[in-house]
């Protein structure tokens, strides 16, 4: 099984069935929860580059008018309208780079006309085996067996802020 493929069961697992058994409805990578004068939403957005992802929420009122919906349906259904589709969204902060890497990371800090920049290389597993650093990188995370749950905890956690967000949200536009 990939990396990509063990992560996905471990977030169905750890992540999303939680929600699911409190509430939300929808299937990777998009989920919601209904509520009468809302709709709170939750997308995974997988890094193009692979070997991690985001998660982004938002919250539309669609009894609301204008701007106040939160969201452009452009013709959608309400049920086909996903975070992307919102004006105001939440990001929840990534362990590494604003990202939740399940790979081997390594990380280099250099300056450029005195401006400090940070690097980081993803190494997944198949090109982990031939992979030699660059002298000036060093290894920040080392993912084993154990990445794909301690990745889930780490979502987990940043979960409580998208919680608070979403409360947020409902008081200021409900």
């Amino acid at each position: 099984m990939s990396q990509s493929s063990k992560m996905n069961a471990a977030l169905k697992k750890y992540v999303f069935q939680p929600l699911l058994d409190n509430g939300f409805t929808g299937k990777y990578p998009h989920y919601r929860k209904v509520y009468d004068n809302r709709i709170e939403l939750l997308a995974v957005q997988k890094n193009k580059y692979g070997n991690s992802f985001t998660i982004e929420i938002s919250t539309i009122f669609p009894q609301q008018k204008d701007r106040k919906k939160n969201y452009n349906d452009h013709g959608k259904c309400l049920d086909d309208i996903n975070v992307w589709d919102t004006n105001l969204r939440y990001r929840l902060p990534g362990t590494i780079d604003g990202w939740f890497y399940y790979t081997d990371v390594y990380t280099c800090t250099f300056k450029i006309k005195g401006r400090k920049f940070v690097d980081y290389l993803a190494v997944s597993e198949e090109k982990k085996k031939n992979f030699q650093p660059p002298e000036s990188y060093k290894q920040i995370q080392m993912a084993d067996e154990s990445i794909y749950e301690k990745v889930c905890v780490d979502v987990n956690s940043q979960m409580q802020k998208a919680f608070v967000w979403w409360e947020k949200m409902n008081k200021k536009y409900s």
